[in-house]
This record gives structure tokens, C-alpha cells and sequence, in this order.
């Protein structure tokens, strides 16, 4: 199990689109700095988020969407503990 970190905008960047695409099965998508706008709004990658949020593997750091004065319409919020936990659980992270 891999903990994919994207980090860029998905309205300037290719980032999440690639992530999303190299996925496996049981791997965990958390969004960071500007990446948590795909969450908030309808983006080219909407249908897979929705299949990771139903799955729970979409995770969005707190921090990035406050300083954003944004809120999360899918994917569960997690704070800087919650994504040490994350990255223990994972054998690996790949960042975006």
C-alpha cells in the first residue's frame, strides 16, 4: 500500500490527474496545499475522487483547506497526526 501525496492545483498542474491514473487498488490519495481545491469544486478527476471518498481512501489535510478558507465536499480531513498515521500505515509515500 502506497500514500500518494499530491500537492499541486489540479487547474495548473498534471499532478493529481497522473496520481490518479497510477493508483493501485489498495493505495491512499491524501491532498495537500493547493491540491485540496479538488475537493471543493468539480475538477476533470471528480468521478475518481468520488470512487476514492467511497472507498475511503481520499484524505485531505486540515490545515491546507483552512488557510485556503475552503471546505471538503468529499474525502475525509485528517490533521498532521492523522497523516503521520497514514504514513505508517503505508509501506511507501509518493509525492506529486
Amino acid at each position: 500500500m502506497i500514500l500518494h501525496t499530491v500537492s499541486g492545483s489540479p487547474f495548473n498542474s498534471f499532478a493529481l490527474k497522473g496520481c490518479v491514473r497510477q493508483l493501485g487498488e489498495n493505495d491512499l490519495l491524501l491532498l495537500l496545499n493547493d491540491a485540496v481545491s479538488a475537493v471543493t469544486t468539480t475538477t476533470d478527476q471528480h468521478l475518481q475522487l468520488l470512487q476514492l471518498d467511497q472507498s475511503k481512501r481520499l484524505f485531505v489535510l486540515d490545515v491546507d483547506l483552512q488557510a485556503r478558507g475552503l471546505k471538503a465536499n468529499i474525502g475525509q480531513v485528517v490533521s498532521y497526526a492523522e497523516f503521520v498515521v497514514l504514513s505508517i500505515r503505508c509501506q511507501s509515500q509518493l509525492a506529486w
